[in-house]
């Protein structure tokens, strides 16, 4: 049975990647506490964020301020995001509940998946974009391929029982972790490792489709659809919103946009100002 207890990851970096705790962080823990009504709300933190929206989340957080790893099973990280995947793990096996990034917004409750050990959703593919003439070309010839579909699951979204199997599972493939930031292993062990787990081990694990958390998607169209855009997703417990992707939108974002401007995430968002 997985806890009603929440957890976010923040603060791997003193300048926070650039991305200050701001309204869309904290529009993503009052979703979230809203919907599930969790019994504990714990954010683990190196640099405590500053400001607005920081002190307006922190009576619903429980802070747990740690010391990011730089290593794990003798492998070295070099990039934040890669500590913050190790730490979500950690806390899930330590206590169990439910991991969400920052860059959410929830739209229905989770408190229905409860009675699986651990739950995660896939992602997909955004379709292929040629960026000049001759990708356009190499593309209609057929010699650029284009792998349609999910990528892999994605750890944005995570929910567990404390000390799953599969969190230790997914934690003991870290011996093999080689990434020196965003090069072609990247994702590999947030993404693809789960995904080759889940083959392996079909009974530690529920997949929820991409639709259930990890769409509208970060190209264009997806991005189009839900900053510019009003769109249904009816399988949506909530979205991740693709910061990395997104922040052009989601760094203006003020109180009287959300209120004024009818997009898919203000219509959500507004209701937890």
């Amino acid at each position: 049975m997985i806890p009603n207890i929440l957890h976010f990851v923040f603060g791997m970096a003193p300048d926070f990647g650039g991305k200050p705790f701001s309204l869309v962080h904290y529009l993503s823990v009052m979703s979230a506490v809203e919907l599930n009504k969790p019994t504990t709300v714990i954010i683990h933190y190196q640099y405590e964020p500053q400001g607005e929206y920081w002190e307006k989340a922190k009576p619903f957080l429980t802070l747990n301020k740690i010391i990011a790893p730089d290593s794990f099973m003798g492998r070295p990280f070099y990039h934040v995001a890669h500590k913050a995947d190790v730490v979500r793990l950690q806390a899930l096996k330590e206590t169990g509940g439910i991991y969400l990034d920052l860059d959410t917004i929830s739209v229905k409750p989770l408190t229905e998946l409860f009675n699986h050990s651990f739950v995660i959703g896939q992602e997909l593919k955004p379709a292929y974009t040629p960026k000049n003439w001759r990708q356009r070309l190499k593309h209609r010839l057929g010699i650029i391929r284009v792998k349609e579909g999910a990528t892999g699951l994605c750890n944005a979204v995570l929910l567990s029982e404390k000390n799953s199997e599969f969190v230790n599972l997914w934690l003991k493939e870290y011996k093999t972790f080689r990434s020196t930031g965003r090069d072609k292993y990247w994702n590999e062990h947030s993404v693809l490792v789960p995904e080759r787990l889940a083959t392996i081990h079909p009974d530690k694990i529920t997949q929820l489709s991409p639709y259930a958390f990890h769409y509208p998607l970060y190209d264009k169209a997806g991005l189009k659809s839900m900053f510019e855009e009003q769109t249904e997703f009816p399988e949506a417990y909530l979205h991740h919103l693709w910061e990395s992707f997104s922040w052009e939108y989601l760094s203006k974002l003020t109180i009287e946009m959300i209120m004024t401007e009818n997009t898919t995430y203000n219509l959500i968002a507004r209701k937890y100002l």
